[in-house]
């Protein structure tokens, strides 16, 4: 893997936001050249971006995907190997409070960046990453496969389905003949250190943790596939390797840990305040949108295909994540905390 994306010209869209930033650190730390198209960090609970100070290492661009001329110029001048797409309006909540601008970002986003890169001459591959939340969802506890129903009762869902769509599209209506191959992966809940997102649970509980509040838990008996950010990661590379070596490929793959780690909200909650020796937290249903309860993804293709699985179990998991935001609270030194973890489980040393 090292070897692979060492000297490539990567672009990751998103690289300011929680998966951006962690990927452009493990591919910077595999010695990639790589540059991000991101919108400007701007959340006030802490960015990943900032804390890694990316700035300095790579090529930023604070673009916003809807501004065509700007995505167009910014597209050239990179002129990337690969494409790693992470840009998106990724809240379920936020998009019932602006549908139209996750419609816009999700959408329309993702069409003006496949359309900047007909005009590229290098590009040999794109991954457009989505979500588990795709599928048409009735509850019925099925994990879903890749080639299942797309669907969405809620904007963000149905913007991630249209996106599915639109990358297909795309593919065989323009990147087949310019051998150009595009994928697309659909992962469940992940979580690790870094994350300090909106309506997460949690980035809710460090939060929580380091202001002495109590953290009030919306959805305690909802189900999802808990995995960690690396490994999640290492699936995106895995497949983007894949594609890459191909001749006009589309491929889509389901990212997901083994049925022991789909567990509810709260059996994490507690696993996670009990690492960090946290005890503030009221489990009660909280009126609010809907969101999905019950979300399980079938990872088979992933596994028997690409060769990837979880390297981490769900107390693995925890662990993990309890132990960042626990250096990170205790003011260690996050980039070279961050970079042990990385060469630890990517094997770099």
């Amino acid at each position: 893997m090292k070897n692979f994306f060492k000297n490539k010209n990567i672009l990751v869209t998103g690289h300011t936001g929680f998966k951006g930033a962690w990927l452009s650190m493990i591919l910077l730390s595999m010695g990639a050249k790589v540059s991000g198209i991101s919108l400007k960090p701007q959340n006030k609970r802490g960015n990943l971006y900032k804390i890694f100070k990316l700035k300095s290492s790579m090529k930023s661009y604070y673009v916003d995907l809807r501004n065509v001329n700007k995505l167009n110029n910014t597209i050239k001048k990179v002129n990337p190997d690969m494409i790693f797409h992470l840009a998106a309006q990724p809240y379920v909540l936020r998009s019932y409070k602006n549908p139209i601008e996750t419609i816009s970002s999700n959408i329309m986003g993702l069409a003006n960046l496949l359309e900047a890169c007909r005009g590229l001459n290098k590009i040999k591959a794109i991954l457009n990453v989505t979500t588990d939340k795709c599928y048409e969802n009735l509850e019925q506890n099925i994990p879903f496969k890749e080639s299942d129903r797309l669907g969405g009762k809620d904007i963000y869902s149905a913007s991630k389905a249209c996106s599915e769509i639109i990358s297909k599209s795309y593919f065989q209506s323009f990147f087949q003949d310019l051998d150009i191959n595009l994928s697309t992966a659909r992962a469940g809940n992940i979580i690790g250190g870094g994350d300090f997102g909106e309506d997460r649970i949690v980035p809710d509980l460090i939060e929580s943790v380091e202001k002495s509040k109590f953290l009030n838990v919306r959805s305690p008996n909802s189900v999802r596939p808990w995995q960690h950010v690396f490994d999640v990661l290492n699936g995106y590379m895995i497949l983007m390797k894949r594609s890459f070596n191909r001749r006009s490929s589309f491929e889509s793959f389901n990212f997901s840990p083994k049925s022991r780690q789909v567990v509810k909200v709260k059996n994490v909650v507690d696993l996670l305040s009990s690492q960090l020796n946290f005890k503030k937290i009221k489990y009660k249903k909280i009126k609010t949108k809907k969101e999905s309860i019950i979300l399980r993804l079938n990872p088979n293709n992933a596994k028997q295909i690409l060769k990837w699985e979880c390297k981490y179990n769900i107390n693995e998991c925890i662990k993990k994540t309890a132990s960042w935001y626990s250096a990170y609270l205790r003011k260690e030194d996050m980039i070279l905390y961050s970079k042990k973890e990385i060469n630890d489980f990517f094997n770099l040393t």
